[in-house]
């Protein structure tokens, strides 16, 4: 009787429902926080109740250990904090729970060539939709001189380097596009690439600005180097760049060229990231191992805490040498306070593991098209996680969701096509 309900992992496509579910995911994330999370639930008991029926759970992907480890240090974490009193597992890890859960179960399904295009216009229209509909209800508070924020922002992302982020994944999946075959795919890839910039224009968002440009970067040199020869690739590198230049030089990004300059002729030209690196660096060995805790970052390197780690090692406070923000506008400075020197491990040894995954497929000649678009979008996600990841916190909330979730998409699909290997 044991042996009945004994689960297999073998190869195992996604159904339609289950597909259907990812997608209202994905173009939910920059819009609609209930809906993103009842699919996101929805996909789970469904893959859950397929794998029962079926006795098939599906293969891992490489990605799936550091996944865990980050899903696991945050239960852990807040239970040898300091602030274990205001920050507690059930109030604290829940959220990023149900995102690696997701990303995990996706990863499991193999997916068709049909599936992919499919999911990939979810997040390619859904960003669309939030970047017209963020520029619309911006354009009309400056109208009605009622601006909150001067900058524009998605719904359920929220703040504007955010919504860059968030931006950066359909930005990689068009640039992807541009090495299939398919007209149709190639002419949504245009319109995300095309929507996306024109949100990134607009934003004023050096992070932004930082990332379309390795992102642009990269995928001209993979052009280059799977398509052309090397004398070549210079060339396509210098087009990219001269495009880059021309759509900054535009009166629509007349705000951003302007905090871009001043950015780089002021004083603060790091915009205070080094004081909020200081602020980490005074008190990262109070939780040294597993971190704080997530959302715990503005309490761990408050002032209060940073003084008091200073004083406990006779070293004066000085105001101009920290900062004390909600988190740590750094990938691997925020890991390391919220999950430790394992968060960083984790972290680094994911990204690493997406770039080696994907880095020779899409820069491989002999490479189907049709797979290549696939590998270098998954690429250029990863690319777009590590130069935001500077200086912002990235591979959290929705921006980390849509990107984490898509490189499994893509894993799965190359996997059913026999392009890459297996994890039982």
């Amino acid at each position: 009787m044991i042996s009945k309900f004994r689960l297999s992992m073998a190869p195992r496509e996604a159904s339609r429902y289950e597909v259907i579910l990812i997608a209202l995911v994905l173009f939910s994330l920059p819009l609609f926080e209930a809906p993103k999370n009842i699919a996101s639930f929805a996909f789970l008991l469904l893959f859950v109740w397929n794998s029962f029926r079926m006795g098939n759970l599906g293969r891992g992907t490489p990605f799936d250990i550091p996944v865990v480890g980050l899903v696991a240090v945050l239960w852990i974490a807040p239970i040898f904090s300091e602030f274990s009193d205001l920050i507690t597992p059930l109030s604290s890890a829940p959220r990023w729970t149900l995102l690696g859960l997701f990303v995990l179960t996706v990863g499991r399904l193999d997916f068709t060539s049909g599936q992919i295009k499919f999911l990939a216009a979810a997040i390619v229209l859904g960003g669309a939709y939030a970047v017209i509909e963020s520029l619309w209800v911006w354009h009309q508070k400056e109208n009605w001189d009622l601006i909150e924020n001067m900058h524009p922002e998605f719904r359920s992302v929220g703040h504007v380097n955010h919504s860059a982020m968030y931006a950066i994944v359909p930005l990689s999946i068009g640039l992807g596009a541009a090495f299939s075959r398919n007209a149709v795919l190639r002419l949504l890839g245009l319109f995300g690439v095309a929507t996306s910039l024109l949100f990134l224009l607009y934003a004023r968002s050096i992070v932004g600005i930082v990332s379309v440009t390795s992102l642009i970067l990269s995928g001209c040199l993979i052009f280059g180097v799977s398509r052309l020869s090397i004398k070549n690739t210079l060339a396509i590198v210098l087009i990219g760049l001269a495009v880059l230049f021309g759509a900054i030089s535009t009166p629509m990004a007349k705000d951003t060229r302007e905090e871009l300059f001043a950015r780089v002729t002021g004083d603060d030209i790091f915009a205070s990231r080094d004081r909020i690196f200081n602020s980490a660096m005074a008190v990262w060995d109070r939780h040294p191992i597993v971190g704080s805790g997530w959302f715990s970052f503005g309490l761990a390197t408050s002032e209060e805490a940073v003084r008091s780690a200073l004083d406990g090692r006779d070293e004066q406070y000085d105001s101009s040498d920290y900062l004390h923000v909600p988190h740590g506008h750094n990938l691997w400075i925020t890991m390391l306070i919220e999950r430790g020197i394992f968060g960083v491990v984790a972290v680094t040894f994911l990204l690493f593991l997406y770039v080696k995954t994907f880095a020779h497929l899409a820069v491989s000649r002999a490479q189907d098209p049709e797979c290549q678009w696939v590998a270098v979008s998954a690429l250029l996600v990863a690319v777009g996680f590590i130069a935001a990841g500077l200086g912002n916190t990235t591979m959290m909330n929705e921006h980390g969701q849509a990107g984490m979730t898509f490189i499994s998409i893509a894993y799965g699909y190359l996997r059913g096509a026999g392009v890459v290997g297996t994890l039982k």
